[in-house]
């Protein structure tokens, strides 16, 4: 069981990050990102939910850390 829930996890993780990766490079706007985001399933795994998924956007977004691999771990 906890294969597949560290699966589903990651899964989710990417898809967060792949969203935000378009936000940053202006593919979309920051509604777009909330949006979609609200839309992924298994967010429960990731901590994010309707009331900090803004705050979620914004802290990756503002992020200075010039990693091209960031990820969402700081919230899990």
């Amino acid at each position: 069981m906890a294969k597949v829930k560290q699966y589903y996890t990651d899964l989710t993780e990417k898809l967060v990050d792949d969203i935000i990766l378009d936000y940053k490079s202006n593919n979309i706007t920051k509604d777009t990102a909330i949006s979609k985001i609200m839309k992924l399933d298994n967010l429960d795994l990731v901590g994010i939910d309707e009331n900090n998924v803004d705050e979620v956007v914004d802290d990756i977004f503002y992020d200075k850390v010039e990693d091209d691999n960031k990820t969402m771990s700081k919230y899990y």
